[in-house]
């Protein structure tokens, strides 16, 4: 480092929710060294992401986009990394690695762009993704992937460099579990029973997210175990929101799966849970299902995307097939059915979260990544 001037950083994602790559970049941010990095951030919009960077004295810049290639947009990014003087632009999710390969190029600023879904998401206009990739690959300097399946499609599909990939694994701060006597007491405090067995998910309402295939599961469950509760977190107000509703309604299910909503509490609900379930249809490595290892919980998880790398069949869960509730209800069910099997999976959980996914191990791969492209 010339002199000891730190390096400027700037973060940059498109969307501002709660979300996983939301909460890596609100990791990062606040979790980089400080006596190497001047962070700042650039957002479309102010949302609960700038919220949490402001409470942590994160400079962040709102700069509107609203519109696919908005030129404005690029014009007015390229002016606030020169107002910062950024070193290295690191982005997040497709719209924003897109935009910050142009700008890096233009500017010849290092710019690192993470990845955090498979190359085509169900639903994609192709002939855009194929435009898109091809500034991305050739525009970065390193493409972060949050998942090793990833690479083989973004090599032969995208046709991406495979000196240019590197696998991070999203982290996470692993909290203490709550004793045996804190969970019942906290279980209490939210109005549950000590029969009551809570299955929780955490998943914003997108079609890929598969909720109404975890609602059918669901009821197959309440038909055997009629104090399940299944615990469903996460945003929604549109169409998918209101049919999930409208299935749950139609099931006879109201008691029984409650639609929770946006929560700020997540880390405290997974502590609570019995079990963790995602019914996804296609993912990434969702943080949802790390955060749930974090906190000791078993899981039920369909088997796409990254989430053979998380989960361990049969020693901290099981994968089934995705868009099948009745092989989703049956795992349900036996590990309902199997307090010591439940134990030990959510034990291994842990163990495993601590091995492979603390955020001081993201933390420090990509501090390494970093120094390898400004030195």
């Amino acid at each position: 480092m010339p002199g000891s001037r730190k390096y400027n950083i700037l973060l940059y994602t498109e969307t501002s929710g709660i979300g996983g790559a939301e909460k890596v970049l609100l990791d990062l941010a606040t979790n980089l060294d400080r006596e190497l990095y001047e962070v700042y951030v650039v957002l479309h919009r102010s949302r609960w992401l700038h919220e949490q960077l402001d409470k942590n004295g994160i400079p962040v810049e709102i700069i509107p986009s609203r519109k696919s290639w908005d030129i404005r947009f690029i014009r007015n990014f390229m002016k606030h990394c020169r107002k910062i003087q950024a070193d290295l632009i690191h982005s997040h999710l497709f719209g924003a690695n897109l935009y910050a390969g142009l700008a890096g190029r233009m500017l010849r600023l290092p710019v690192i762009a993470t990845v955090h879904n498979e190359y085509i998401m169900p639903g994609s206009n192709v002939r855009h993704l194929r435009l898109k990739n091809f500034i991305i690959r050739n525009f970065a300097k390193k493409i972060v992937l949050v998942a090793d399946y990833m690479k083989e499609d973004y090599i032969e599909k995208g046709h991406y460099s495979h000196a240019r990939l590197k696998t991070i694994y999203n982290g996470i701060d692993l909290k203490d579990r709550l004793s045996a006597e804190e969970k019942a007491s906290a279980r209490q405090e939210l109005g549950f029973s000590k029969d009551d067995v809570l299955i929780g998910n955490v998943a914003n309402f997108r079609a890929p997210k598969g909720h109404n295939y975890l609602i059918q599961a669901a009821a197959r469950v309440v038909e055997r175990i009629p104090h399940a509760r299944f615990l469903l977190v996460g945003e929604g107000t549109g169409e998918l929101r209101k049919d999930a509703e409208k299935q749950i309604e139609s099931l006879g299910l109201m008691d029984n799966v409650l639609l929770l909503g946006f929560r700020t509490d997540v880390e405290d609900l997974l502590k609570v849970f019995d079990i963790f379930v995602l019914s996804s249809i296609s993912e990434g490595l969702p943080l949802s299902i790390v955060e749930a290892m974090g906190a000791g919980l078993p899981i039920v998880a369909t088997d796409v995307g990254g989430l053979p790398e998380l989960v361990e069949k049969g020693r901290n869960g099981y994968l089934v097939p995705p868009r099948d509730p009745e092989k989703l209800a049956a795992l349900l069910l036996e590990l309902l059915g199997d307090d010591e099997l439940r134990v030990s999976m959510g034990r291994a959980s842990r163990e495993i979260a601590e091995n492979k996914f603390s955020i001081d191990r993201m933390i420090g791969q990509y501090q390494d990544l970093y120094q390898e492209l400004l030195s």
